[in-house]
């Protein structure tokens, strides 16, 4: 059961709902766009490794940031991580307005509205999720996300994509 508090769909027009103050997380859920073929392979890519994405990636940024945009007013910077951990293991709410995140590979970002209940819930890889963060001005209870388990021999692929 999805709550109230969250909206989910296979176009990208979900995020219009974004603009309800009662809905918290928005999850786009697509196929995922990556192309299993390469990915930067450090934590933090070097800017010599950013300009030398591979072309799947590049267009998916641009797409993802523009929707960014779209929902936001604003402009925007990417981060592209490779975890071999759970960068976040306890559920939270991040202290800005909103965070896209999309894995490209591994397990995709967990959210709950009740941590203590058990009803987690987990994004497809390749999902968009869209996260409200602590200074939107919002209704209702939070909905909470943490990364997933990650390891060196099952890494995530993940983008993230916040206000620049």
């Amino acid at each position: 059961m999805t709550p109230s508090a969250v909206a989910i769909g296979t176009h990208p027009s979900i995020l219009d709902r974004l603009s309800d103050p009662a809905i918290r997380l928005v999850v786009w859920e697509r196929t995922n766009p990556c192309l299993m073929d390469c990915f930067p392979e450090s934590a933090r890519p070097t800017s010599d490794e950013m300009g030398c994405l591979p072309d799947w990636l590049n267009e998916d940024i641009g797409i993802v940031g523009s929707l960014f945009a779209r929902a936001t007013g604003s402009a925007w910077r990417v981060r592209l991580e490779t975890a071999v951990e759970r960068t976040c293991p306890r559920f939270h709410q991040d202290a800005n307005s909103l965070r896209f995140l999309t894995t490209y590979r591994g397990a995709g970002t967990e959210w709950t509205v009740d941590p203590l209940a058990g009803a987690i819930q987990s994004a497809a890889t390749g999902a968009v999720v869209a996260v409200k963060g602590s200074v939107m001005a919002l209704t209702g209870a939070p909905v909470l996300h943490r990364s997933p388990k990650a390891s060196q021999r099952s890494p995530r692929w993940v983008m993230a994509i916040d206000a620049a």
